[in-house]
């Protein structure tokens, strides 16, 4: 029996490949001879680089600035994609959330900066084939700090360049892009996100994200409104409407800046991982699919790991089982047979979260899937 385990990560808690060898060992043991293929899987946000981990050809240590303004030390990979040596930027790596303590969530203060030195940093290494993964980004920025790392400056309506290290959103009044990295000219950038929301607006970047990265409701209107003069002014320079390009309010406008400003082109992340890791090759020769996730809830039919791969796998017939530390929708049936929770009872979030219980949950789980399936 050919067995193929591709869960995405479950957050705070497992990586894709701890989820997956704890499953695996599951699956053996109660079928030794079972042909068992384990491939990690993301939707492009956080966790990306580590579930391409034994694709990469080379991972490139950076220091940069993180959200704060401290320094982080950081990686990005060198993948090879769609024919071309490619670098693999993931923003949570240098602007992510768990970068920063709770009382650092100042919307204001927290800046997008260091994911624009990983780009410029890859760019002056000489790739020109760049992915950026968005996701558990902590800010709100509309991507300005990372323009300001790849040389652009932001003018006040006082004519005076604004300063590096702090949101600028609602205080710009024009671009200068004359210190622009030059090289970016002939760089082809990709971005790899399931997200769809609108750079403003009530479905955007800081009403829908804004929340839960600090910031307060009168702060969500202030960035909103900041979001809404930034477009217009891009708009104006550059002939983009931000607002128009689904997926610009992805990791605080990161989407925005990305797509409208330097070009790139929006590509949903798990088609991108998929892609990469040859994904669809493996489920064709499966029997059976197992995937997974923390939490499958109402979010995971929108692009998530595990409907992505249910349907991926129903296009060639294969059964396919999903686990998770928590089953709470039903909207996933059409992608995925049957779905378990891996917890044995009653138990507090830490408990949940906790990896080597998570770890032992998983493959106790998968021993009991598997011997009903052999009945």
């Amino acid at each position: 029996m050919n067995i193929l385990i591709a869960p995405d990560s479950f957050k705070g808690s497992l990586s894709a490949e701890a989820v997956g060898k704890a499953a695996s060992v599951g699956v053996k043991k109660v079928l030794v001879d079972a042909e068992v293929v384990v491939v990690p899987m993301a939707d492009g946000g956080e966790g990306s680089i580590d579930a391409l981990r034994s694709f990469l050809k080379e991972e490139i240590a950076v220091r940069v600035k993180g959200p704060s303004g401290r320094p982080v030390e950081t990686s990005y990979g060198v993948i090879d994609y769609e024919g071309q040596r490619a670098a693999f930027v993931e923003c949570a790596r240098s602007t992510g959330l768990t970068l920063i303590e709770d009382d650092e969530r100042d919307p204001y203060r927290l800046t997008s900066y260091g994911l624009g030195e990983e780009i410029r940093d890859a760019v002056e290494r000489g790739y020109r084939d760049i992915i950026v993964s968005l996701g558990g980004s902590a800010t709100t920025d509309g991507g300005t700090g990372m323009l300001q790392a790849l040389g652009y400056t932001f003018i006040d309506f006082e004519g005076k360049p604004l300063e590096v290290g702090k949101n600028p959103l609602g205080n710009i009044s024009s671009i200068d892009d004359s210190g622009r990295v030059a090289a970016l000219d002939d760089c082809r950038i990709t971005i790899a996100s399931d997200v769809t929301n609108p750079f403003y607006g009530v479905e955007g970047a800081a009403h829908v994200y804004g929340p839960q990265k600090g910031a307060s409701h009168e702060e969500v209107l202030e960035l909103d409104e900041g979001l809404q003069q930034f477009a217009t002014i891009v708009e104006a320079k550059y002939g983009v409407a931000l607002q128009d390009i689904p997926g610009a309010g992805a990791a605080g406008g990161l989407g925005g800046a990305l797509a409208g400003v330097l070009g790139a082109e929006m590509k949903p992340g798990f088609e991108i991982i998929a892609a990469l890791t040859g994904l669809e090759k493996k489920v064709k020769t499966a029997d059976l699919v197992i995937t997974g996730e923390g939490s499958l809830d109402t979010q995971s039919a929108h692009g998530k790991v595990p409907v992505s791969v249910g349907l991926m796998a129903k296009r060639y017939d294969k059964p396919v089982i999903a686990i998770a530390g928590k089953v709470d929708a039903s909207d996933f049936r059409p992608a995925i047979d049957a779905a378990f929770s891996i917890q044995r009872g009653p138990v507090t979030l830490d408990e949940a979260l906790d990896a080597e219980a998570a770890s032992n949950n998983i493959t106790f789980t998968i021993e009991n899937i598997m011997r009903t399936i052999t009945l």
